[in-house]
């Protein structure tokens, strides 16, 4: 589903990533762990074609979106649930309604997406937050419903900057569930931490497992990841790309 080919982004006088390969297939969990200023927030956000690289390919469902032109973007970013680090969660609509904004963007009927919607919060622990306002939730419950808004869609690709951020134990371990659930549905899931306990929690489950220092990246685990039965091919990209 992902995979990026010697990737390199500068940052200042530094480098941000530094010849970063890495594969994320569908089926797979994969885990990046490193420190502050590691580059794990900019390998998602390269990941998720919100940055450029300097250099290198970054193929998603089997197109280069470093050739992208800007336009097509929107069209690749649909197909693809990213949680930050710090959750952006829209104010001023409902937690339901926050949950339903990627079906929104796809085009798909009201009743659909609020059922998916559901679900999703279903899935995470927060059917009873459906109807409160995002401005009164704690900063667990905000990481929560942002995952739920990502995997309401079924993307084929999940990323997921530091997602045991203000979670107790209990939240990762129902957490890793939801990500084998995608996972074994078919998604390519990876997760950035500098949480040793969860990327611990997380390789055990199955997920590969990767570390990032000052931009270069290394294995510290075999391509034993699969945590469901991975579909055969390269996962096509749900939105035709003009």
């Amino acid at each position: 589903m992902l995979r990026l080919v010697a990737v390199t982004l500068r940052r200042g006088d530094g480098v941000a990533l530094d010849s970063v390969t890495l594969d994320a297939h569908a089926g797979e969990i994969v885990v990046v762990e490193g420190g502050r200023g590691a580059g794990k927030t900019t390998l998602l956000e390269v990941a998720a074609a919100w940055r450029r690289p300097d250099s290198g390919e970054v193929w998603l469902g089997g197109h280069d979106v470093v050739g992208l032109q800007l336009q097509s973007l929107p069209f690749v970013r649909r197909n693809i649930g990213f949680v930050e680090a710090v959750p952006r969660l829209l104010s001023g609509i409902s937690v339901l309604d926050n949950v339903m904004l990627p079906l929104g963007a796809r085009g798909e009927p009201i009743a659909f997406a609020r059922e998916a919607a559901l679900r999703a919060l279903g899935k995470v622990g927060g059917m009873g937050l459906a109807a409160s306002d995002v401005t009164t939730l704690s900063g667990a419950a905000c990481r929560l419903v942002a995952v739920a808004r990502a995997i309401a869609a079924a993307p084929p690709l999940l990323l997921l900057d530091e997602p045991s951020g203000s979670l107790s134990p209990p939240d990762i371990g129902a957490l890793l569930s939801v990500l084998m659930g995608a996972a074994e549905h078919g998604a390519a899931v990876i997760c950035a931490s500098a949480d040793a306990s969860f990327v611990s929690a997380a390789a055990a489950a199955g997920a590969r497992r990767y570390r990032l220092d000052n931009g270069r990246l290394s294995s510290t685990s075999g391509p034993l990841g699969l945590v469901g039965a991975r579909r055969s091919g390269v996962l096509a990209l749900n939105e035709a790309i003009p």
